[in-house]
């Protein structure tokens, strides 16, 4: 095996965040938007208000709740192999990190708590976006491109992801993307159609047998 690094999104890629996002909207008295959008990714919008909107994303993006993510299957278990194997295990999220408003402790916890491999700064790394309204593609591409410089290849890095963005971002970075489809959020052709070369699956013993084989 040549892999040497492994990059996985958090959100809907090694988390189900659906119980946390239906108990933020029924802390705001929405909950039934739950029911009109959990079959695509947001949507929030055409039924909330500004004011809704905002009181929904601090709860939804605050660590109150993160306690309701459920664990991928098989996500823990194979992440451990990897790390087992002398890979570097790199957490890469659109979550945020910022001064007096940070989700990272959460973050940690939840990670230790469900059974992943934990941040220790040396062969696994947890990277957050350094302010809350930052865009999240422009903190990834940029992190990627800073870290993976000189060492990409198709056979050394590969990334994993849930949205089309993911796969783009990776591919402009020089690494293997992979899209993970287990929540069900995009259509098969759209996570297909989203950068050539991608390679979709439907669960992480898929991603397994990809990359160890």
């Amino acid at each position: 095996m040549n892999l040497e690094y492994f990059i996985t999104d958090i959100d809907n890629t090694i988390a189900d965040t659906r119980l946390r996002l239906r108990r933020s909207l029924r802390e705001i008295g929405r909950e039934e938007v739950f029911a009109k959008t959990s079959d695509r990714f947001g949507g929030f919008s055409e039924y909330l208000d500004s004011r809704e909107l905002n009181k929904f994303w601090g709860l939804f993006l605050s660590g109150e709740f993160l306690y309701l993510d459920e664990p991928a299957p098989g996500a823990a278990e194979f992440l451990h192999k990897l790390v087992d194997e002398g890979i570097d295990l790199i957490y890469l999220t659109g979550r945020h990190d910022q001064p007096e408003d940070t989700m990272r402790p959460g973050t940690e916890s939840w990670l230790e708590e469900s059974g992943f491999p934990v941040p220790n700064g040396s062969g696994t790394k947890l990277f957050m976006k350094p302010k809350r309204y930052m865009e999240d593609k422009e903190f990834k591409l940029a992190l990627l491109k800073e870290e993976f410089s000189g060492r990409r290849g198709s056979d050394k890095v590969v990334g994993v992801g849930d949205h089309p963005d993911d796969a783009l971002l990776y591919k402009q970075a020089g690494i293997r993307p992979m899209l993970l489809n287990w929540i069900g959020l995009f259509t098969i052709e759209e996570l297909n159609n989203s950068v050539s070369g991608v390679t979709v699956v439907d669960s992480w013993p898929e991603i397994e047998k990809e990359v160890w084989f």
